[in-house]
C-alpha cells in the first residue's frame, strides 16, 4: 500500500540517514513538521520519527523535506486528464510544493472539482497561484466537472476508471524543485565576513554544494539552496544564516592567500593585510610561534 488520492495510509514511513538531525545533532529543521496537517511528525532525541497511527498519507512531508530523508514506497498518486487533475480527489489537498512539481512535470494548469465538496482545495489553489505569479508563471484555474466525473468517488472505491483518465505522481522533494525552478532561488546563504574565518566546515557538510571554497574565493549558489540549515548549524562562530529570497544570482566572494607570521603556515584570508591565521589569533602567549 502507498499514498494515493485518497490518502490512503501507508504500511511504513521512516526517515533516514540523510535527514538533517543525523547529518548535524543541533540542527533545529522544522520542515516536515511544519507542514504535517496531523502531527505525526515528530521530533524526539535530535531525530524525527513519523508517528504511523496519526499519519494520513497526505505527502506533504516528502515536498518539504530539504534532503529528501522520507522514506516511503511512492508519492501521492491523483487522477489527471490532459493539462487538469481531476475527481476524485484527496480529502486532504496537496501541499503547494507538490502542486508547484504537477505544474513543472506534467504542465497541469487546472483542477477540475465542485468547489463546494472541496472548500480546502480552493484555499491550496489560491495559495500556489500566489508562488506561480512570483515565478511569472501561468496561474491555475477551478473547473466545473464534467458529467462523466461527478461520481467519481464512487467509482474509485469499486476499482472503475475512467478511460480517458490517467494517475500519477510527481518527483517529491526540494532537490527537484530546484531543478525545475532554477531561475528563481528560494533561500540564500549570507556570510559575515567579520566572524567567518574560513575553516571550509560549512563547505565540506553541505549536502547539495551550494558553497564552494577555493583559494580564490568563496562561492555561495543559492540555485542549489534548498534550505536545508546544515551550514548555518555546524558554522561554530555564527557567521552563516541562511534566509528566504527569491535572488537567483551567485555571489562570488574574493580570497587571497597569506602566510602566519606566527606559526609561517599558509592560509585563507579575506584580506592581504590579515597577517595571521584564525588558529594563531585564538591562541594566548603566543603558543603556536616557531
Amino acid at each position: 500500500m502507498h499514498f494515493n488520492s485518497q490518502n490512503t495510509r501507508p504500511t511504513l514511513i521512516r526517515v533516514g540517514r540523510s535527514c538533517v538531525h543525523h547529518i548535524v545533532a543541533q540542527s533545529d529543521c522544522q520542515a516536515c513538521l511544519a507542514v504535517c496537517p496531523s502531527n505525526a511528525a515528530i521530533a524526539q532525541n535530535d531525530s524525527v520519527h513519523i508517528d504511523m497511527d496519526a499519519c494520513i498519507a497526505c505527502g506533504a512531508c516528502l515536498f518539504a523535506c530539504p534532503t529528501g530523508a522520507i522514506e516511503t514506497p511512492e508519492p501521492p498518486r491523483r487522477y489527471f486528464r490532459e493539462e487538469r487533475l481531476v475527481m476524485p480527489l484527496s480529502l486532504t489537498p496537496p501541499a503547494v510544493d507538490e502542486l508547484l512539481m504537477w505544474h513543472a512535470q506534467y504542465e497541469i494548469r487546472a483542477v477540475e472539482f465542485d468547489t463546494a465538496q472541496h472548500p480546502n482545495w480552493v484555499i491550496a489553489l489560491a495559495t500556489l497561484n500566489l508562488r506561480l505569479k512570483k515565478l511569472k508563471q501561468p496561474l491555475w484555474v477551478i473547473l466545473p466537472p464534467q458529467e462523466a466525473t461527478v461520481d467519481q468517488r464512487r467509482r474509485h472505491w469499486l476499482q472503475l476508471k475512467n478511460s480517458a483518465d490517467n494517475t500519477g505522481s510527481v518527483t517529491p522533494g526540494r532537490r527537484a524543485r530546484r531543478a525545475f525552478f532554477s531561475e528563481v532561488s528560494e533561500y540564500q546563504v549570507l556570510v559575515d565576513k567579520s566572524l567567518c574565518y574560513l575553516c571550509g566546515a560549512c563547505a565540506r557538510i553541505c549536502p547539495e554544494a551550494a558553497i564552494q571554497i577555493d583559494s580564490e574565493s568563496m562561492t555561495l549558489n543559492p540555485t542549489l539552496c534548498t534550505g536545508c540549515g546544515c551550514c548555518e548549524d555546524i558554522c561554530f562562530p555564527k557567521a552563516l544564516k541562511v534566509v528566504e529570497n527569491a535572488e537567483s544570482t551567485s555571489t562570488v566572494l574574493p580570497l587571497v592567500e597569506n602566510s602566519c607570521h606566527t606559526c609561517h603556515r599558509p592560509f585563507t584570508a579575506w584580506s592581504g593585510q590579515t597577517s595571521e591565521c584564525p588558529i594563531c589569533q585564538r591562541h594566548r602567549f603566543g603558543m603556536r610561534e616557531s
